[in-house]
């Protein structure tokens, strides 16, 4: 009896990483092992069974996903990079409240590739890490939602519109009704930029802090108790940048511009 497609695919690591290596293209058997660093004989029964279950074909020495396969395996790729983002840091996203995040951009979650978890010192909690000091400098146009209020956002974002940076910042109401209270003066400076755009938000989210650049994605996230815990997530990855811009859309189509005085 034929074992399921689904235990083809995933009850084996040989299995599915030879699906993952073709689906770059053809590889020969020796392409094969020299990538996966498998002998012939662990390589062999593996190709077999998925020959058998028509996912892979054989032309000379080269080994082809058929179309089945191709499909089975371009689908299973999403899940698959969901499981990786998930289990790097597990423990951190079991207490994340990933509610506000549209279910078009969860079901590609995947796409956050590899994420750098930075966690807080104690000692400098109201300073923010060097790999995103750093980067956000260099940046040609940052995007920003904020959730929750840093005392040093005022200062910062005003200084980095000064070098005519290309800045659009969402508040959420509380916090923009804080910056208006105790910093107006650099609220109005940084709206007064022909460079900048400054949005207020109500939307209730479980994000508590959104920077999208073409450099970097920073995201920090309320835990599941609704708390700040200054755990922050940073990402590189181009797949990641492009889903931290269309999260941050989704958040500016539900928000109102403050006008420029």
């Amino acid at each position: 009896m034929k074992s399921s497609l689904i235990d083809v695919i995933l009850n084996s690591e040989k299995r599915k990483n030879v699906l993952l290596l073709l689906i770059e293209g053809q590889k020969s058997r020796e392409e094969i092992k020299t990538s996966l660093n498998v002998t012939s004989t662990a390589l062999i029964p593996q190709i077999k069974i998925l020959k058998e279950h028509g996912l892979v074909i054989q032309n000379g020495d080269y080994y082809i996903l058929t179309n089945m396969g191709e499909v089975l395996v371009e689908n299973m790729l999403p899940l698959l990079n969901v499981v990786e983002v998930f289990e790097e840091n597990n423990d951190y996203w079991q207490n994340r409240n990933l509610n506000g995040i549209p279910k078009s951009l969860l079901k590609r979650f995947g796409e956050l590739g590899n994420c750098l978890i930075i966690e807080p010192d104690l000692n400098y909690l109201f300073e923010f890490p060097k790999e995103f000091t750093e980067n956000i400098a260099k940046s040609e146009y940052i995007m920003a939602f904020n959730a929750y209020f840093h005392p040093e956002y005022p200062a910062m974002y005003s200084r980095l519109a000064e070098k005519g940076i290309d800045i659009s910042l969402i508040f959420t109401d509380s916090v923009y009704e804080r910056m208006q209270q105790d910093f107006a003066d650099d609220i109005e400076k940084f709206n007064s930029f022909d460079t900048t755009e400054l949005r207020v938000s109500s939307e209730m989210t479980g994000l508590a802090t959104l920077v999208s650049t073409d450099r970097f994605l920073f995201l920090c996230f309320f835990n599941n108790q609704g708390q700040y815990d200054h755990t922050i997530l940073m990402s590189f990855d181009s797949n990641a940048l492009q889903w931290s811009r269309e999260l941050f859309d989704y958040y500016k189509e539900r928000s109102e511009v403050v006008d420029k005085s």
